[in-house]
């Protein structure tokens, strides 16, 4: 079992719904599109989610269209929608290749812009989708990113239609007021940051699952926790950071734990949807 952070970096990380989204992505989505409801109550029974909670969790993916349903006999047969299966994927592949960077070309890129104060849900969503997209805020509506590559993805989200005309992007090689590693500190949490991936380390590297079904309950939460790393860290080149960044070796324990559990977590989740 992971040992239980004291500090709450990750106070909500593993909630029902993100354990039943990795469940999916992992243990279902590659290997086809149905599964057994019973099979995801139990899965989450193991990961110690109570079978009310994951049942209402399950309906909500319904609702949401992640998932359809379909009576057979007594049981239900989830499927997973097209979408969700889209969804899925591109998130697996997020998630497998974060923190394995190319070379930094040192360009930055700049958003500026002015959403009224009244308009508080449009700033709401595009600050998530700036953040997303490896941004971090200087203030006054200025936001700045290392990642110059996201630029039309960065244009087409300002041409939606909801920002106001007067927003401006930059792309530059210079910032002249402070060194490239300021200018990180400045824009992001890297204090924080270094925490989260502290813990992880030190949670995971403990971890010595002997059953399979201690393997699937260790491996699932270890691919919840590290999948929510890129909301939190914009992969800022290395140059840019302080010596030591912990990112590389958590990312190293991901992938050598990933190694080591995922046959035998995948075979008794496998099981157990044969045994419903």
């Amino acid at each position: 079992m992971a040992g239980a952070t004291t500090d709450g970096l990750r106070e909500g990380a593993r909630t029902a719904r993100t354990l039943m989204h990795t469940i999916l992505g992992e243990a279902v989505a590659p290997f086809g599109a149905a599964v057994w409801q019973e099979s995801l109550v139990a899965a989450l029974g193991t990961l110690g989610v109570s079978a009310i909670a994951a049942r209402q969790v399950v309906a909500r993916a319904t609702r949401e269209g992640l998932l359809t349903s379909e009576r057979v006999g007594r049981r239900s047969l989830m499927q997973i929608s097209a979408d969700g299966l889209t969804l899925l994927h591109e998130g697996r592949q997020r998630t497998l290749s974060f923190g394995d960077q190319p070379a930094w070309d040192e360009r930055w890129l700049l958003v500026a812009m002015t959403i009224p104060e009244e308009r508080r849900e449009i700033r709401h969503r595009f600050r998530t989708q700036l953040e997303w997209l490896g941004f971090g805020s200087l203030g006054n509506g200025l936001w700045v990113s290392p990642h110059a590559e996201h630029e039309q993805q960065v244009l087409a989200l300002l041409n939606s239609g909801e920002i106001p005309v007067g927003s401006f992007v930059f792309v530059t090689d210079r910032i002249a007021s402070h060194t490239p590693a300021e200018l990180a500190r400045t824009a992001w949490d890297l204090d924080s940051l270094h925490k989260r991936y502290d813990s992880f380390v030190q949670d995971f590297s403990k971890e010595r699952p002997k059953t399979p079904q201690q393997r699937f309950g260790s491996w699932i939460r270890m691919y919840s926790d590290w999948r929510h790393f890129p909301q939190f860290d914009p992969e800022l080149p290395e140059s840019l950071l302080p010596k030591q960044w912990p990112r590389g070796r958590a990312r190293k324990l991901f992938l050598t734990c990933d190694e080591q559990w995922s046959t035998s977590a995948i075979e008794y989740f496998r099981n157990l949807d044969a045994q419903v």
